[in-house]
């Protein structure tokens, strides 16, 4: 029987109830989340650091016999690791036949993996890529707020230039489905921070180190100013290439693992290196039009690579 879909407050309300029950770790780290998994789930857990393909998913989920695999962008910040860990895991305490018990007496003869192949994984539930990233959000900032609303939209307005410019060369991360300012301004922040994660992933393949020797020799510049400053030069020269149809290089460049373990944390890396890139001089023209009419399937190939999806 197929669930009927949770839409808008009634949705938010279902996820925090189950965040409530669930009794999470606090604070949040990844080996932390682990080992609760694993007690939870009865299961091997294993969680990968990867080198994810170019354009293709930020993670993936493989549920085996022996254990489930969680994969993960290796070359990214502790914080959008631990988004993307939370994305994936969500399929499995939260999906349809998730948390479903089953008296044994009823299948006395069966074994767990042949149950679990009658009842449906619950990885190829109903629950949605936009439930998956709000159940990330709570997780994350439930804790450690870390922003007042005042904070999260003065964060939000620094972080422009370096969201827009990025999302031009790189149009398919955006969530079309957001709810735009309606949202809390907490909400729209942590969507924007991971929008210019996948987006510097996404664009991965047209990084060029020797863009940063200019930027990494900028006069007056100490500590972590200096690598917000060669992260900007990098991800512009990376704009400029994909937009001018340059082509991609053979083996990808290696992404900057810069970043924090929280979203004030997060979100301050990022606005020192949207203000380097400020001061670079581009542009933050509009996003391309994502409008249903002008895409398929969510993604207009000509328009950039690929979105950083979960699989």
């Amino acid at each position: 029987m197929r669930h009927r879909q949770r839409t808008g407050r009634s949705s938010r309300r279902w996820l925090a109830s189950q965040i409530r029950e669930l009794a999470l770790p606090a604070p949040f780290t990844v080996a932390r989340f682990q080992a609760w998994l694993e007690q939870h789930s009865q299961r091997r857990v294993r969680l990968v650091a990867a080198s994810m393909e170019s354009g293709g998913p930020s993670g993936a989920l493989l549920r085996r016999g022996e254990a489930d695999y969680l994969y993960y962008e290796a070359q990214t910040s502790p914080f959008h690791q631990a988004h993307i860990v939370l994305c994936l895991a969500a399929r499995l305490l939260l999906g349809e036949g998730a948390g479903m018990p089953v008296d044994p007496r009823l299948v006395a003869d069966l074994s767990p993996r042949v149950i679990r192949l009658m009842l449906g994984d619950p990885a190829s539930s109903m629950l949605t890529h936009a439930e998956a990233e709000r159940f990330a959000f709570l997780v994350l900032t439930q804790a450690r707020p870390g922003f007042s609303p005042a904070a999260a939209r003065h964060a939000i307005g620094q972080l422009g230039p370096l969201h827009t410019g990025l999302l031009q060369a790189a149009p398919g991360v955006a969530d079309t489905g957001a709810g735009g300012r309606r949202e809390p301004a907490r909400v729209r922040l942590y969507r924007q921070v991971i929008e210019i994660r996948d987006a510097a992933l996404a664009l991965r393949p047209y990084r060029d180190p020797q863009a940063a020797g200019t930027a990494a020799r900028a006069a007056g510049l100490a500590g972590q100013d200096v690598a917000a400053a060669v992260e900007a030069a990098v991800l512009a020269s990376a704009v400029r290439a994909r937009i001018g149809g340059h082509p991609a290089r053979r083996t990808a460049c290696a992404t900057g693992p810069a970043g924090g373990y929280d979203l004030r944390g997060e979100a301050g890396w990022l606005v020192k290196v949207a203000h380097a890139w400020t001061q670079l001089g581009q542009p933050a023209g509009p996003v391309p039009d994502r409008s249903p009419e002008n895409r398929a399937e969510g993604y207009d190939p000509s328009a950039g690579p690929p979105p950083s999806r979960l699989r």
